[in-house]
């Protein structure tokens, strides 16, 4: 099951009206910079999808990509998978969301719940960004403390707290007293963690780990480093969170069960939403109980849509399709491909990294890649018909098989030479 879409097949002439153009009333464009998303990016105005379909999308010149973005991990069954549709348009028909509880929650928290054997409830939120500003909340009501312990390159949303480890290109706009509240850590570096913790560990109120950080170069944390965590949390009373918003995928514990960490809270989000807003805090009951509303003095928590039946509905048939035999599947063929590219980049100057259903090229050694040259890349895969994201993170989709994968392998194997050959690497 291969898709033949040559650099050829890509036509750019300049006709086509580009709706980053289209302007308001006042003379601007619609959207800032003509983007919906900052993280739709690429250096220069990008086409449009118009229609996608298991592993395949369409843009608006009429190229057919194997969509390996998957709306940034979260579609895991792929675009329009037809018992996902089915679900969220049974559910949509019964009506989009009520100010009432629904009993699509329960389904999805069952089903949650029933692949975290270490956790107690789950509360829904829209978002993964909504799930880990949740989750740090939580933390802080529970232990009486503040300050937050992150590791650079960790991805957790765009709230204030997440964005504070960021750096300069993150920071503006973020307060001086959240910044001081977040102690970010190197990737790695147990030291440093033992250090941070243990001069004042009486001010710390969680530790977040993301185990698979895609903004420093998808880079593995070691298992020394996340143990060490799992016992600096539990000496010092402190609340240790581990974001699976992305790689929950991973496993049917997640990527904390592939280390063989329980965490006291994980957020996640993505694939547990069939393609629709969602996002959760997993969590043990005595730390969930501060969201408890029959609870004298429980944390508020709202959100007009968090919960909603339609991704409740869409996240159930989600998950049901994604069972181990299918993890395990996907998992394979992505250790299969990432195998093969690295040895066809030999001598290019560049890698490939990941775990499992995620992969990422990336110059030797890097853990941060310039924005220019994942733009060039990115442009150089989409030419060759492979959509991934622009930092150029893949995921692989249940709709692929071997073939699928073998074809993603050439076209990704070609961008990056023809990005390292422009650096004056030689392919033999």
């Amino acid at each position: 099951m291969t898709t033949s879409n040559p650099a050829s097949d890509f036509v750019d002439d300049g006709a086509l009206e580009d709706p980053h153009l289209r302007r308001g009333p006042r003379g601007y464009p619609l959207l800032p910079g003509g983007y919906g998303r900052s993280t739709y990016y690429t250096g220069r105005p990008s086409p449009y999808a118009v229609r996608g379909a298991g592993y395949r999308v369409w843009d608006d010149r009429d190229l057919e990509l194997i969509d390996a973005n998957n709306n940034f991990t979260s579609l895991i069954h792929g675009n329009a998978h037809p018992e996902i549709t089915k679900a969220a348009t049974a559910a949509l028909s019964a009506g989009a969301s009520w100010g009432i509880p629904n009993l699509y929650e329960w389904e999805l928290a069952d089903l949650l719940l029933e692949r975290l054997p270490t956790l107690d409830q789950v509360r829904f939120t829209n978002s993964g960004t909504e799930a880990v500003m949740s989750a740090i909340r939580i933390a802080r009501a529970a232990t009486g403390r503040d300050r937050i312990v992150v590791t650079q390159g960790g991805y957790h949303g765009t709230s204030d707290v997440a964005l504070a480890a960021g750096g300069p290109a993150y920071t503006r706009g973020v307060t001086a007293g959240v910044t001081r509240d977040v102690t970010p850590i190197p990737l790695n570096d147990v030291q440093a963690l033992r250090d941070a913790v243990e001069s004042a560990p009486d001010e710390y109120a969680a530790i977040i780990l993301d185990l698979l950080p895609n903004r420093a170069g998808l880079l593995r944390i070691t298992q020394e480093f996340v143990t060490t965590a799992r016992e600096l949390a539990s000496r010092h009373g402190i609340v240790l969170i581990i974001d699976e918003v992305i790689s929950l995928r991973l496993g049917l514990q997640g990527l904390s069960g592939a280390y063989g960490i329980a965490p006291d809270l994980l957020t996640t989000g993505k694939t547990i939403g069939g393609g629709f807003a969602v996002g959760a805090v997993v969590g043990l009951a005595d730390l969930m109980s501060e969201v408890d509303p029959t609870r004298a003095g429980s944390l508020p928590h709202g959100g007009t849509f968090s919960g909603n039946p339609v991704s409740m509905a869409a996240g159930a048939a989600a998950l049901r399709l994604y069972p181990e035999s299918e993890i395990e599947r996907l998992n394979t063929l992505g250790d299969v491909a990432r195998a093969t590219i690295q040895g066809n980049l030999a001598g290019s100057g560049w890698e490939i990294r990941g775990w499992g259903s995620l992969l990422r090229a990336v110059p030797e050694g890097s853990q941060k890649v310039p924005e220019d040259l994942q733009h060039k890349l990115w442009w150089e895969s989409y030419y060759r018909g492979l959509l991934g994201s622009p930092a150029n993170l893949l995921s692989l989709s249940t709709p692929m098989d071997k073939g699928v994968v073998d074809d993603i392998v050439d076209r990704l194997t070609d961008a990056v030479w023809a990005v390292a050959g422009n650096q004056g690497a030689r392919r033999d």
